[in-house]
């Protein structure tokens, strides 16, 4: 006898868990890696910071079609496992090493450990009642600031009394990873695939069911613009984020332990970020998401170009504080027009490659930050602000407001969504 899927409420509460667990080991790793190649004694650690945050993306990117075809056969449930503990490899990994080499290895392994979000949203997305997406989604949305906001927390001060030294504390992130695993192999309980997801055809090979995927997500207008406007803010926020550690390190002057700033620094930021994007939730389920995402834009492009200028830490955290909210927010937003806008028929690939420009923005954001930070850490802050703006403009005058920006040959058969 089929036992019975899990209710929304529920789902929700486990991939909210999930997400958290995976965020808060990744911000040891985007909080406390320019410190930890410097104990390595890594020269030009500066650099590598953004090149090995681009490997990872690299070698995951030509995996993102995959994971959303993988999901219609086997089940979105074995992938978001997947996810878990391969996750526990890259910590266990990352843990034991003590020279570049093994960085490299373990930022590189990341690459087949992502994928599992866009499969949650659309898990999530299938279940939740339509005059709770938005709530929903930013609920969901939010659990990975709050990840990074208590990842650097937790893990700074663990660092700073003793208790841990950086490498056990990523092998503790390892142990977390599997804890999840195992939590989602317990107790979640997979809905059967909706009757309006395209699915590939039996005897389609993987990489052309993925192909398929990929065609029929982007034949429609709207996905291109929502896609394109997420790109721009990827790569901004990639930008911006290996080099957070470095402005702070730049105002720290005083004697102390500078992973506990760096983390506390970071920790609240984000925290106060995931605190806001609730709060944005709700009212873009009243007010309309396209407008809450244009006024997120609007505040992020300033607060990031005075990332580069500011010169106190304590204005430097109240910056970060902006753009960390500001951030989340738009995500949030973006996340919420990819369930509200794209219709029913297109919605379940869609969401399965709305990592992928977190991806493109992975690998692109990081390397131009590498090459800026010849001109200090005002450089990559600066170039994150002109990316922002761009992703203003196409907020502004893209068609959002419009309602569903649909192929002419979808236009006929599909009814505009509210949420708008």
């Amino acid at each position: 006898m089929r036992r019975m899927a899990s209710g929304w409420k529920i789902t929700l509460l486990l991939f909210f868990i999930t997400s958290v667990v995976e965020s808060f080991g990744y911000s040891h790793i985007a909080s406390f890696l320019p410190l930890y190649l410097q104990g390595m004694r890594v020269s030009h650690a500066a650099t590598w910071v953004g090149v090995l945050s681009a490997i990872t993306f690299i070698v995951g990117l030509p995996l993102v079609p995959l994971w959303g075809v993988w999901a219609t056969r086997y089940g979105g449930k074995s992938v978001i496992i997947r996810s878990a503990y391969v996750e526990a490899v890259v910590f266990a990994i990352l843990g034991f090493s003590h020279a570049l080499p093994g960085v490299i290895a373990a930022m590189a392994m990341v690459g087949f450990q992502l994928g599992n979000t866009g499969i949650m949203l659309a898990a999530i997305r299938g279940l939740v009642p339509n005059d709770q997406v938005g709530t929903a989604v930013s609920t969901f949305s939010v659990a990975s600031p709050i990840g990074m906001a208590l990842g650097p927390l937790i893990g700074g001060w663990l660092v700073q009394i003793g208790m841990l030294t950086l490498h056990s504390l990523y092998l503790m992130d390892s142990l977390l990873s599997i804890a999840t695993g195992t939590m989602l192999l317990s107790l979640y309980r997979e809905a059967l695939l909706p009757e309006n997801t395209v699915s590939p055809q039996p005897r389609q090979s993987v990489w052309s069911a993925a192909w398929q995927s990929v065609h029929v997500t982007f034949s429609l207008t709207i996905t291109w613009v929502l896609f394109g406007v997420y790109l721009l803010l990827m790569i901004a926020r990639q930008m911006v984020n290996p080099y957070v550690p470095l402005g702070i390190e730049h105002l720290y002057h005083a004697h102390g332990n500078l992973t506990v700033v760096v983390g506390g620094i970071i920790g609240i930021s984000a925290l106060v970020g995931a605190v806001v994007t609730i709060v944005a939730g709700r009212l873009g389920d009243k007010v309309g998401f396209t407008r809450v995402l244009a006024l997120a834009f609007a505040l992020m492009v300033p607060a990031t170009l005075l990332l580069g200028f500011v010169g106190h830490l304590l204005s430097f955290m109240a910056v970060l504080t902006v753009f960390s909210a500001m951030a989340s927010i738009s995500g949030a937003m973006i996340f919420a027009l990819f369930s509200t806008r794209i219709p029913p028929s297109h919605r379940s690939t869609a969401l399965n490659l709305v990592y992928l420009p977190l991806y493109v923005g992975g690998i692109i954001g990081p390397l131009m930050a590498s090459g800026l930070i010849r001109f200090g850490v005002v450089g990559p802050f600066c170039g994150a602000a002109t990316v922002g703006a761009l992703g203003l403009v196409a907020i502004l005058y893209g068609g959002l407001h419009k309602g569903y920006l649909l192929s002419s040959h979808a236009e006929n058969s599909i009814a505009p969504g509210k949420g708008a």
